[in-house]
């Protein structure tokens, strides 16, 4: 798909990855039941399949290099 054709994430999905980087309780729970945490975040099913398939150790170590550089 051509990044300018695609939708602009929603406050919530922003919301939750922003405190997922944060939280780590959060982001435990973002890996082991996304569909929960869609549900808490209220997403929309796009995005639901989104935070499905994130990969862990990307994410984690995405997090790892904002914070220790």
């Amino acid at each position: 798909m051509n990044p300018d054709t695609r939708p602009m994430p929603s406050r919530q999905l922003i919301e939750l990855v922003s405190r997922a980087m944060l939280d780590e309780d959060l982001c435990a729970r973002l890996f082991t039941d996304p569909a929960a945490i869609a549900r808490e975040f209220n997403l929309s099913g796009a995005e639901t399949q989104v935070i499905r398939l994130l990969d862990r150790r990307k994410f984690e170590q995405t997090v790892a290099h904002l914070r220790w550089g």
